[in-house]
């Protein structure tokens, strides 16, 4: 019996480092330039595959750690292409990213030998989804080369700009993809606007954050002009989205980042900013569309960083706000707790006013605190 186990231990000794070495297998990364890689790829008639990634990027390292050492993942690639990792912001990588139009990470990229762009894709994803993503890229005539070549030829038509807009924010090239949704609302009518088919430009969905948060033409178009779009799409519908932006001017000036632009610089608002959009609300035929007008005068107190004015603006209003509208307190304490604990600005009315008519049994639990 003694003999039969230690056989058997043998046995595994010997088949675990030989199973260890099979899956221990890598995308093997080229350690030389680009121009080097493309000269590669073109002797030896592959494509370029490149990781576009930074170092300080989660998901980056997630998939070099995870997806990258697959062994299926690793023998793929490293037999059909030639391989090349390039951190986005050393070396070659700035003109690479420029190149490219690179503005999210991980970005992978699939390039002939000439160095232009066959496929692209981004963000983290499993072995099998960023398979699937290759698979797709290496198909003749992918969808992502397609299209850019039809752009590049010419190609305006409606349908297919309205499809080019969405493929672009889905590869995260933004700046390009808001230039090109720029160009198209411009070549639009007033009435062809507000067609259902262009509501992608105004609604809530995934491309909404680059074309139709606060600050975008487009959020203000929609705010003046609702009336025209509820008459060829859901009514609720249009209401929901703008309450959804109004509701954030909110959100974003008590926390500060309505002031700010994308790169966190301060932002040159018009001097009528809070009134101008407080005139949209009141064209609005909502019941409740008075506290969306309260929210404004909270925007403006924001604005003028009038700490008094707006704790008391907030506990004057504050039964008045929708159970969804009081969940603004949350970033109201985010940016104030420390300053109105400390100092008189009306903050212990507020405290009192949220625990007495507070819709959300959790907001009041989270304010009974301070009135001990």
């Amino acid at each position: 019996m003694r003999k039969i186990f230690v056989n058997s231990l043998f046995l595994i000794a010997l088949i675990v480092p030989a199973f260890v070495l099979a899956q221990n297998r890598h995308i093997n990364f080229e350690q030389q330039s680009f121009q080097q890689v493309l000269k590669k790829a073109k002797d030896e008639h592959k494509l370029v595959f490149v990781d576009c990634y930074t170092s300080w990027c989660i998901p980056c390292k997630n998939m070099a750690i995870h997806v990258f050492t697959v062994d299926s993942v690793a023998d793929f690639f490293n037999t059909h292409f030639v391989n090349l990792q390039s951190d986005m912001e050393k070396g070659e990588g700035p003109d690479l990213r420029k190149t490219y139009k690179v503005e999210a990470y991980p970005s992978f990229l699939l390039l002939n030998g000439a160095g232009q762009l066959v496929y692209k894709f981004v963000g983290g994803m499993s072995a099998g989804e960023f398979m699937a993503k290759i698979r797709e890229g290496i198909k003749p005539h992918n969808r992502v080369e397609e299209m850019n070549k039809r752009y590049a030829s010419g190609d305006r038509s409606p349908a297919f700009i309205r499809e080019y807009i969405q493929l672009k924010i889905n590869l995260m090239e933004i700046t390009e993809g808001k230039q090109i949704a720029a160009d198209y609302f411009n070549s639009l009518t007033d009435d062809q606007r507000v067609r259902p088919e262009n509501w992608f430009l105004f609604g809530e969905n995934r491309y909404a954050l680059y074309l139709s948060n606060v600050h975008s033409l487009n959020f203000d178009y929609l705010a003046d002009h609702w009336a025209a779009f509820v008459r060829y799409n859901n009514k609720a519908e249009v209401e929901h989205r703008l309450k959804t932006l109004f509701r954030r001017v909110a959100e974003y000036s008590l926390t500060g980042g309505y002031f700010k632009n994308e790169q966190r610089k301060e932002l040159v608002l018009r001097t009528d900013e809070f009134d101008h959009l407080k005139n949209q609300l009141k064209t609005m035929d909502w019941t409740d569309k008075q506290e969306y007008i309260d929210l404004m005068d909270v925007s403006a107190a924001c604005a003028e960083k009038d700490t008094a004015k707006v704790t008391k603006l907030l506990a004057a209003n504050f039964g008045l706000l929708s159970a969804e509208n009081q969940k603004l307190i949350y970033s109201y304490m985010l940016a104030y707790d420390r300053v109105v604990r400390n100092g008189d600005f009306g903050f212990k009315e507020l405290v009192q006013q949220v625990c007495a008519t507070g819709k959300d049994p959790k907001i009041v639990a989270a304010m009974e605190k301070y009135r001990k």
